[in-house]
């Protein structure tokens, strides 16, 4: 269960986000919302990446009071992410393996799904930016987390890819019974994967999405 609670956050005096109680049950979620809104806030939020007033609960696990043990449930893959470019892939693979304890089975799915193959052991500055996408699903997947947050996971993905992720997801679901929150300004359309709920961020809180 995520439980989010007099949750506020301000950029240079700024209102972007005020959600004064959220709570969502373990599932696959979509939240909407134009650029700006405040949706990756939102996420950075979710996985402990940026100072905020008040508290989130991933499994009654508080992120103000037990903040290790809380970043150790969830996984964020950003919408453009950015990594060294001197460090091969294969090098943070391996760091998430290692620190997330994740059988080489795993990893050796996760690489499949990526199509990254020997290009893992090349330097990231030679990626194309659909490249570094797939590198960071790959990493946000490692491990048996609680809660894996995407933000735009569309973006830059080829079509392989596109069709491939929601599979990944659905195995998570059974195999770990992992929870999902996209972020992304079009809605995440696929057949094979079914969304509980969807919500849009307007007025800087989070609501049903009609």
């Amino acid at each position: 269960m995520i439980h989010l609670q007099q949750v506020q956050k301000l950029y240079d005096r700024k209102l972007i986000l005020n959600i004064p109680e959220f709570t969502l049950d373990n599932g696959i979620y979509w939240i909407y919302g134009l650029n700006g809104t405040g949706k990756t806030t939102f996420l950075k939020i979710m996985a402990g990446m940026i100072p905020f007033e008040g508290d989130t609960h991933i499994n009654k696990v508080s992120l103000k009071k037990n903040g290790v043990s809380y970043r150790k449930q969830v996984s964020y893959a950003e919408a453009e992410p950015v990594y060294p470019s001197y460090i091969a892939g294969r090098d943070l693979v391996s760091f998430y393996q290692h620190n997330r304890k994740a059988p080489q089975q795993q990893i050796n799915r996760l690489i499949d799904f990526s199509g990254l193959g020997i290009n893992l052991n090349n330097p990231i500055g030679t990626y194309s930016s659909g490249m570094v996408k797939r590198l960071s699903l790959l990493l946000a997947f490692i491990g048996p987390v609680a809660l894996i947050l995407l933000d735009e996971p569309l973006a830059t993905l080829d079509t392989d890819a596109v069709h491939a992720l929601p599979d990944l997801i659905n195995e998570y679901r059974q195999q770990f019974g992992t929870s999902f929150i996209f972020s992304s300004h079009q809605p995440f359309l696929s057949e094979s994967l079914a969304v509980d709920r969807n919500f849009s961020i307007t007025d800087h809180t989070i609501q049903p999405l009609a």
